[in-house]
């Protein structure tokens, strides 16, 4: 999954700004909320599936990486 520049970028501020945090982590799964512009997201990446999720509108709506997804991957490499 890529994003586009645009959306890195959102991430790259979101993750600089230190908006997003690890929650918890499981054996399958890795939970952080990010706080976006106006609300709060859920960000899950599956270990097994090596797959990222957001609870966000635009990732629902387009299946691609959002900022959201790219601040907490952002989190991971850390």
């Amino acid at each position: 999954m890529t994003a586009s520049e645009e959306v890195k970028k959102k991430g790259l501020n979101l993750f600089s700004a230190g908006k997003v945090k690890k929650d918890f982590e499981t054996d399958r799964r890795t939970h952080f909320s990010v706080q976006g512009e106006t609300e709060k997201h859920s960000v899950i990446f599956d270990k097994e599936k090596n797959n990222w999720s957001c609870d966000c509108r635009y990732f629902a709506l387009t299946q691609k990486m959002c900022s959201h997804i790219v601040a907490a991957e952002l989190l991971t490499k850390e």
